[in-house]
């Protein structure tokens, strides 16, 4: 897939939304204490279906399968 910003094509890097999980310290009634660190698990990576924001000038980039 590509993203190209639609205000200035020299702009190469974008924001958009990743699905991941955390594992997290808990008490006893599941309440957050902290993340515990280095273990991550990404479900889904990029999608060129969800909005990809220039992260340069927040420009919404034209995003090519």
């Amino acid at each position: 897939m590509k993203a190209t910003c639609p205000t200035n094509p020299n702009h190469k890097r974008f924001v958009t939304i990743a699905h991941v999980q955390e594992e997290w310290v808990v008490d006893e009634l599941g309440s957050f204490l902290f993340r515990k660190r280095g273990m991550e698990k990404v479900d889904y990576g990029p999608d060129p279906r969800t909005t990809w924001t220039c992260n340069e000038c927040g420009a919404i980039a034209k995003v090519e399968p």
